[in-house]
């Protein structure tokens, strides 16, 4: 099995209450999600009900080098914590894109940590909507919103979507034929 990564590339919508934050911040929330930096850049938020939603990049792999008869798996990874000191910070995060609704919502616990940042993972999902398997429009449309839950801050420093698939086989023919042929 092969993996790709892909990363934020733009945002469809944000609460005003997503702000980006940290030592070195970047100018755009998406920026601020495309590497585990930890506090040199993140988004931050406080409010309950605030929502974000990112677009992620197209796959670095070609349609024609995946697979498809073998349902490719995906999920977020993430990397958070919560500012409180002694409450986690609670985000739920799903798909938004290609199902339109938010779909395989998944709540996440950041917990209170006064410096490390913690990874969390999502589930890997074999199916785009809970029947039909991934296609690669599929990947090319992702997208993920991010709903705050409660009011303990999260930080949050990275999210990206992780794509398992089986590379697909290319015939050989000079092997076939043999070299000189």
């Amino acid at each position: 099995m092969e993996k790709m990564t892909l990363l934020p590339s733009g945002e469809s919508s944000v609460s005003s209450d997503w702000v980006i934050a940290g030592a070195s911040p970047e100018s755009t929330r998406w920026e601020s999600l495309d590497d585990d930096n930890g506090a040199t850049s993140y988004v931050s938020c406080n409010d309950s009900g605030a929502e974000m939603t990112i677009e992620f990049a197209n796959p670095s792999v070609a349609e024609a080098d995946i697979d498809f008869s073998v349902a490719p798996s995906v999920r977020f990874v993430s990397s958070g914590r919560s500012d409180h000191r002694r409450f986690p910070s609670l985000v739920a995060i799903s798909f938004e894109a290609p199902v339109g609704v938010s779909a395989y919502t998944e709540s996440c616990s950041y917990d209170a940590h006064v410096s490390s940042f913690e990874t969390i993972n999502g589930t890997a999902r074999a199916t785009s909507d809970g029947v039909n398997p991934w296609t690669y429009a599929d990947l090319e449309g992702l997208e993920m919103k991010c709903t705050k839950s409660f009011t303990a801050e999260i930080w949050l420093s990275y999210l990206a979507i992780e794509v398992t698939y089986t590379k697909a086989v290319t015939a050989d023919n000079a092997t076939f034929f043999g070299a000189n042929f």
